[in-house]
């Protein structure tokens, strides 16, 4: 009962970092008219966490100039990929805006498909190499159905059914 009290105690308590308690991601996607939309949810603080993780030094993703740096994009392009046939290279992803809102980070994103396919593969790994218990939630729309896919650093893709 103690602890219980403590551990209640602890997450009332002002807290001197401005770190958040989980490592999560929400992305949507849309699939509609030979096109995905894509809008992804993350923390900055993360991403900045991520970089200095690969390069030893610090960098601030409130500054547009820095998310030009060409980790940013490369990191992003090699951690979430949806592909239209499995072994295949991933479609382009283009993206459009960067939204801050807060200590949130929005990568809005598109891409065009060639084909009209049976299925893709997503494969959302981002940050899972920094925190191991980093969750990526997908909400993948088509037509009037939804599929919610949960991933992590023991699932990293998935196959959405689009026929």
């Amino acid at each position: 009962m103690r602890l219980i009290v403590l551990f209640a105690l602890l997450l009332l308590l002002p807290q001197r970092s401005q770190a958040h308690p989980l490592h999560l991601s929400i992305t949507n996607i849309t699939y509609e008219n030979g096109k995905l939309l894509i809008s992804m949810k993350t923390f900055r603080d993360d991403w900045e966490v991520g970089y200095f993780h690969y390069h030893g030094k610090p960098v601030d993703f409130s500054n547009p100039e820095q998310r030009e740096l060409p980790w940013f994009n490369r990191y992003l392009n090699e951690h979430f990929s949806i592909k239209e046939n499995k072994g295949e290279p991933g479609l382009t992803l283009e993206i459009d805006t960067v939204i801050l809102d807060e200590d949130a980070m929005r990568i809005e994103m598109h891409a065009s498909l060639s084909s009209e396919p049976n299925s893709l593969y997503i494969y959302q790994a981002l940050l899972t190499d920094i925190y191991p218990d980093q969750t990526n939630l997908v909400i993948f729309g088509f037509g009037k159905r939804e599929t919610g896919i949960k991933f992590d650093v023991n699932k990293q893709d998935s196959e959405v059914i689009l026929k």
